[in-house]
């Protein structure tokens, strides 16, 4: 097992990882410059006083080629419609020179876990990632599977007693936590770097922190999993004068709303960003509770008669006119007066100026042109990046899903966010090609996944959360994303006609139609239990005591195992003949509205995964059928079983993996049948004579002698 780790320079005393620190290039000098044993220990002090350092790595030629595009959740049946209509020429090219078949996915067909297994060319029994959420049967509490944190080495002599030093109010820690990706198997591109071979790796998915990689020449940004300046996932901000929303609840999770008040076209403001650990509040000295937030403090200036706002902040001011997207702008938020801010970036949306000012702030994405933050490899990498194309969205899959289910952006503003987004990737790209030298490229656009999560349901004449209207107004959005990422394919076989090009996705796609509420399901059916004084939309809401199964993220489940969870009651010998008893009943469940199966398999994952990680997975991993996905993915006992889905986000692929293939088009024959994502990783180091490691149990796509025997 190999665990990825990085040392970051955040400190959160509370126990909670907060986005403040210091470049690489600062703690490695400080590293360097300090005697043993204080390399590992210095404070920070001083690193306030020294200087950004950073490396410029060498572009490094490789006679051979090989790129490979990764169009998220691009579908083989929309696709194959596509191709016969004459609508996507440069991928009808690709398959007519070498290969084009669906491409076996993950269990579950799940980005996070899809990605892992292409990255490390294993399962989840040796990378370790089984689900968007995680949990640890020792705590029973639940984290992210894309990373986590460390708690630090103890200090010399003193040990674990002393975290910082507290002076003028302020917290000054002696020790950084460490951030390690929850990824345990190495990365197929750090065989082949040791091995000689140049890897450009852009935006690549679960690779946050994004690994390092020794030998040769090496880049890399990080996409999906990368979090926001605040530590989530992506969290806007709503601003509005509106009454009726002012102090509107909203339904998802993702982002916060802030009243307004204007006063002779006047409104003042603060932007809200991160827990300020550095500093020492009474109410944290006498009750132990949460630091104060970090605020920006703005002033809005809204014009009487025309449709046009200013927003001063920062010594910065920002023109909107009412429906207009802003540029980037940069926002520092203060953490110890006059020594340490965390500079970051966000985008403003005007939604409205009269009669009610409404303001969408986008997430506090990191700054690509400061070099403090775990977005890149080499460390100066996304600094390089943005001189060339600007700023651009670091969060992680930016396209604001969860602003359009809370009703924050309509469907139109959306798509003028995806816009955006699509066209920074281009730039991206742009880049990427123009500093490419050969050895291995990959290029990652995820606008078809987040684009078809919601607008995949305009395809379902019979979804509950389409109108008539917008299925006529939406129904070609698809066809859309899929013609212009064909034009990428175009782009990049133009430019490099000799390459061995390959372009893939993780998954397809299918309608979402009807949620299923796990938990709600057990609990009626004698196997979980709910904690009396909690609300059923309460997370990880288990009374442990009476619970054998319970249901945590998307597709996992877990058995309440004696000795194993904290709280277990179930006895090991037990175990099988409860999973089996559960599996039976969820296959024979049938939706009392429509009479359609909603469980199409149940997996245990003993019996479909190997590897050392086995045990620390889920026990089941549930397979639904089409139309059909698991609610309470936090522990959440909803009212119902069963109820339709209104929600934006309406179209999903957490299914069965056998009814969501994704696809794989190749300028070279393919010569296996049925390949499968675990494939790619050995077929790509065996493209530059580098030996794949014996975990990696994948086929070589290209193989001759497979070729000509097919």
């Amino acid at each position: 097992m190999d665990m990825r780790e990085r040392r970051v320079g955040r400190v959160s005393p509370a126990g909670v990882w907060v986005a403040h620190g210091f470049s690489r290039g600062e703690r490695e000098l400080v590293r360097r410059s300090c005697p043993p044993p204080l390399k590992r220990w210095a404070t920070l002090a001083g690193l306030m006083v020294l200087a950004l350092t950073g490396c410029e790595p060498a572009n490094e030629a490789h006679e051979k080629q090989v790129i490979v595009l990764g169009f998220d959740g691009l579908d083989p049946v929309l696709c194959d419609a596509m191709l016969a209509a004459g609508e996507l020429p440069n991928l009808a090219k690709l398959a007519q020179r070498g290969s084009y078949t669906r491409l076996g996915t993950s269990t579950p067909p799940q980005s996070p876990v899809a990605w892992s297994n292409l990255i490390t060319g294993t399962d989840s029994g040796h990378h370790g990632v089984f689900d968007f959420v995680h949990r640890d049967p020792e705590t029973a509490v639940p984290f992210s599977s894309a990373a986590t944190h460390d708690p630090p080495d103890p200090l010399p002599i003193v040990g674990n007693d002393w975290d910082s030093v507290s002076m003028f109010g302020y917290q000054f820690p002696f020790r950084a936590t460490r951030m390690k990706t929850n990824r345990h198997a190495r990365a197929f591109w750090e065989y082949l770097t040791e091995s000689g071979v140049p890897a450009h790796v852009f935006r690549m998915p679960a690779n946050y922190p994004p690994t390092e990689s020794g030998g040769s020449h090496f880049c890399c940004l990080s996409d999906m999993g990368t979090v926001d300046l605040v530590n989530s996932q992506g969290t806007f901000s709503y601003y509005t004068e509106d009454p009726d929303e002012r102090y509107m609840p909203l339904p998802a999770a993702g982002g916060k709303v802030h009243a307004l008040f204007v006063n002779d076209h006047r409104a003042v403001g603060k932007f809200v960003g991160p827990v300020n650990d550095f500093k020492v509040t009474s109410e944290k000295r006498s009750r132990g509770g949460k630091s104060k937030y970090s605020e920006v403090p703005f002033v809005i200036h809204r014009d009487p008669s025309n449709s046009v706002v200013s927003i001063s902040y920062g010594g910065q001011d920002v023109i909107l006119n009412e429906g207009e997207w802003s540029d980037w702008y940069g926002v520092e938020f203060e953490m110890i007066p006059h020594a340490l801010a965390l500079k970051g970036i966000c985008r403003f949306y005007l939604k409205e100026v009269h009669p009610h000012l409404k303001l969408y702030v986008s997430p506090f994405n990191f700054d690509p042109r400061e070099e403090s933050w775990e977005i890149d490899q080499p460390s100066d990498w996304s600094v390089r990046v943005s001189d060339k194309v600007g700023r651009y969205y670091t969060q992680g899959l930016p396209e604001d899903t969860k602003a359009l289910s809370n009703k924050v952006l309509s469907r139109d503003e959306f798509l003028q966010q995806a816009e955006l987004i699509y066209q920074e990737r281009l730039k991206l790209l742009d880049f990427a090609l123009d500093h490419y030298h050969g050895g291995l490229l990959f290029f990652y656009f995820g606008s078809s996944d987040q684009i078809g999560h919601t607008f995949w349901g305009v395809r379902d004449a019979d979804h509950p959360a389409i109108n008539d209207e917008e299925r006529v107004k939406y129904k070609r959005v698809m066809e859309d994303v899929y013609v212009r990422l064909d034009a990428v394919v175009g782009q990049v076989a133009e430019q490099y006609p000799d390459a061995t090009l390959m372009v893939m996705s993780d998954h397809g796609f299918g309608s979402y139609r009807r949620r299923f509420n796990m938990n709600t399901w057990l609990r009626d059916n004698g196997y979980a239990a709910m904690k009396s004084e909690y609300q059923p939309s309460a997370p990880f809401n288990f009374d442990f005591a009476e619970t054998r199964v319970y249901a945590l993220g998307i597709n996992a489940m877990y058995v309440n195992v004696k000795g194993r969870e904290t709280a277990g009651i179930v006895p090991p010998a037990d175990k099988r003949a409860l999973m089996d008893q559960v599996t039976e009943k969820l296959k024979a469940y049938r939706d009392p509205e429509t009479g359609a199966r909603v469980v199409r398999d149940v997996y245990q994952c003993d019996r479909i995964f190997s590897g050392p990680l086995v045990e620390v997975g889920p026990d089941m991993i549930v397979g639904y059928d089409t139309g059909y996905q698991g609610g309470g993915s936090l522990g959440e006992f909803p009212e119902k079983v069963i109820e339709d889905n209104t929600d934006a986000w309406c179209g999903d692929h957490c299914v069965a993996p056998e009814l969501v293939p994704g696809v794989l088009f190749s300028s070279r024959r393919v010569g296996v049948i049925d390949p499968t994502l675990l494939d790619i990783a050995p077929t790509l180091m065996n493209a530059f004579g580098v030996a794949p490691p014996e975990q990696m149990k994948g086929r070589d796509l290209f193989a001759t002698s497979l070729a000509d025997g097919r």
